[in-house]
């Protein structure tokens, strides 16, 4: 699936209650971070920290109202530690095929951070825009690349913090799977802190730097 900037999908589109949101401002991420402990899991998820998204059109036939407020993010299929919203044990964030299809859930970990010597991601910041929240989101696995998973995400517009981009400041204009910057922080500080206290034997990335001006 090539990614781009809108994908319509003429239909009446139906998600998880869990996956659900309309489109905020951001501030309900963070709360949703910071107000309940994060669930630790060692298994297979989705990181989308980085992934660019698309826009998907949702249709209802009943009002004939067109909707805007999902995303669907090319993100990657990882297998190590990763943090999960608290509403979601590591059993339900466990893959779960279907039909010949394996779906999976975006879930947090600093696999991706830049360090000096692993030429990964730093973080780039963008003022007001729209951005994909993929937290606790669905995802389906490539049927041709399993290391590859589309996920289902919804929108926020605000100020974000993202991998994606390559450190470009006009990549702000693209559409990325990204989160709120304190959240970021948070999130960034929260997996690295239970890594260096949990889990000293497994190798994880520091908090990710932010970008140099460009």
């Amino acid at each position: 699936m090539r990614i781009g900037r809108i994908a319509l999908i003429a239909a009446v589109l139906v998600f998880p209650a869990w996956a659900a949101a309309a489109p905020g401002d951001g501030e309900g991420t963070l709360a949703g971070l910071q107000g309940q402990q994060p669930v630790f899991c060692h298994g297979v998820y989705a990181l989308c920290i980085k992934a660019p998204c698309t826009e998907t059109v949702a249709y209802d036939s009943a009002t004939g109202a067109y909707s805007i407020d999902q995303a669907v993010c090319s993100c990657e299929v990882l297998k190590g530690w990763s943090m999960g919203p608290a509403k979601m044990s590591c059993s339900s964030r466990a893959p779960v095929t279907q039909r010949g299809r394996t779906y999976i859930v975006s879930t947090y970990s600093n696999a991706f951070n830049q360090t000096a010597l692993n030429g990964l991601s730093n973080t780039l910041s963008c003022d007001r825009t729209t951005w994909a929240w993929c937290y606790g989101s669905p995802c389906v696995v490539d049927k041709d690349d399993t290391s590859k998973a589309t996920c289902t995400c919804p929108l926020e517009t605000s100020k974000m913090s993202t991998l994606g981009g390559n450190c470009r400041q006009n990549a702000c204009n693209g559409l990325w799977s990204a989160a709120l910057p304190a959240a970021d922080t948070y999130a960034n500080n929260t997996f690295a802190s239970y890594m260096a206290t949990n889990h000293t034997d497994v190798p994880s990335n520091p908090p990710a730097q932010a970008c140099m001006a460009q």
